[in-house]
């Protein structure tokens, strides 16, 4: 009986277009940065003794120690910075600006890290294999929202494979918090989307304790609440209404107990705020960023900043979230211009790219444009190919992918 009913639940989940669509994108692109890491991490290089300037390269297969691997090849940037929290805690000092201090990472996802590789016993699998376990889950959301959202099952696939081959789209595969916000901004405005607020307000509330963008979810979900119920809000039991609207004020839970936290921590409620200047990101006009680097955009890349990479995937976010505002899809533009904004008013550039992926409304934007054949071809092809040279420049170290 118990074969059939999971033979059942197989046939079922197989017919299940989300479900094929998301397995395509995660298992083809979550391939191709795992093939690129191993590779590079058992390579080995020296220079040629016959001809100067060259380097000879050698791979071998045999008894790969994977862990440690992963290890060499994943532990690096910010993902150290999260090995800390996990391992040791927050930094528990008197609030102070004068060195870089691990208050900048909130803890949503370390909180769970730590819960899991007790389990384990291990720290950079298992904070792999949660990045690759919520990614999975916010590809299968993403396809069911751009059907809420009035997406054919065609457009809802290019949605979901666009996202799994987004340029920086590597970040998801480390052990970073991308893949758990972008699996929880999704869910919240999937719950929304079909009038469970309260559950809206569950996962928008992890969202904002895993990043502080994610406390704009807050009005983005007024906005389709008030879009939802504005035409029968006459006929409806005003007491059910406010009931409703009160889910959304857990939105802001998950970063004010953050910030409580760090008040008795070290003092500053804000100091997630004053760390992230140690990193030389300060409060400044949004558009500052996008203005310097077209007054040298010969200069491609920089420390630890790829330019070109960021400046592109920055002004295309921002021209889908423009065009989400011209067709009135007010909830997902304000999402996704207050992210896009948010993070340009740190004053760099660096790291744009990253923050922009996140960003899912303007994946629907790219799915609606990418109907017409060859611009979905020139998307797959770009998105593609700058996406397996990103990962391999970060497995390579190099720290214009790192950021």
């Amino acid at each position: 009986m118990k074969q059939l009913r999971a033979s059942q639940t197989i046939r079922r989940l197989a017919r299940d277009r989300s479900v094929r669509a998301t397995l395509f994108a995660f298992t083809l692109s979550r391939g191709i940065v795992l093939v690129i890491l191993v590779l590079f991490g058992m390579m080995t290089t020296a220079p040629d003794p016959q001809f100067s300037g060259h380097v000879d390269a050698q791979i071998s297969v045999r008894h790969v120690p994977f862990a440690r691997l992963m290890g060499q090849e994943v532990a690096t940037a910010d993902v150290n910075w999260y090995l800390t929290i996990v391992q040791r805690g927050y930094d528990q000092a008197a609030y102070s600006e004068d060195e870089k201090r691990n208050w900048a990472f909130f803890p949503v996802f370390p909180l769970l890290w730590r819960q899991v590789a007790k389990w384990t016993g291990d720290y950079v699998l298992t904070g792999m294999a949660l990045s690759h376990l919520f990614f999975l889950v916010a590809l299968f959301l993403l396809h069911r929202v751009c059907v809420q959202f009035g997406l054919g099952p065609d457009d809802a696939d290019r949605a979901v494979f666009y996202l799994a081959v987004f340029p920086t789209s590597y970040f998801f595969s480390m052990p970073l918090p991308e893949s758990l916000f972008l699996m929880l901004t999704i869910a919240s405005f999937y719950f929304a989307k079909g009038e469970r607020w309260w559950l809206a307000g569950v996962f928008g509330a992890l969202a904002s304790g895993t990043r502080t963008s994610g406390v704009l979810l807050l009005p983005a979900l007024a906005v389709l609440y008030w879009e939802t119920y504005r035409p029968a809000l006459q006929l409806r039991d005003v007491r059910t209404w406010r009931k409703d609207a009160l889910a959304l004020l857990l939105v802001p839970v998950g970063l004010v107990a953050f910030m409580v936290y760090l008040h008795f921590l070290t003092g500053n409620a804000l100091a997630f705020k004053g760390a992230m200047a140690a990193w030389g990101r300060q409060a400044g006009f949004f558009v500052d960023p996008l203005i310097e680097y077209l007054r040298s955009p010969s200069e491609i890349a920089a420390h630890w900043n790829f330019k070109l990479v960021n400046f592109l995937a920055v002004t295309l976010a921002l021209a889908c979230g423009v065009v989400l505002l011209k067709r009135r899809q007010y909830p997902l533009a304000i999402f996704a211009l207050l992210s896009l904004l948010v993070a340009l008013s740190s004053a760099l550039l660096q790291s744009q790219a990253r923050y922009a992926m996140v960003v899912f409304p303007i994946y629907i934007v790219l799915a609606d444009w990418g109907r017409r054949a060859k611009v979905d071809q020139l998307i797959r092809a770009v998105f593609v190919a700058v996406f397996a040279l990103m990962t391999a420049l970060f497995a390579a170290h190099y720290t214009l992918a790192l950021s």
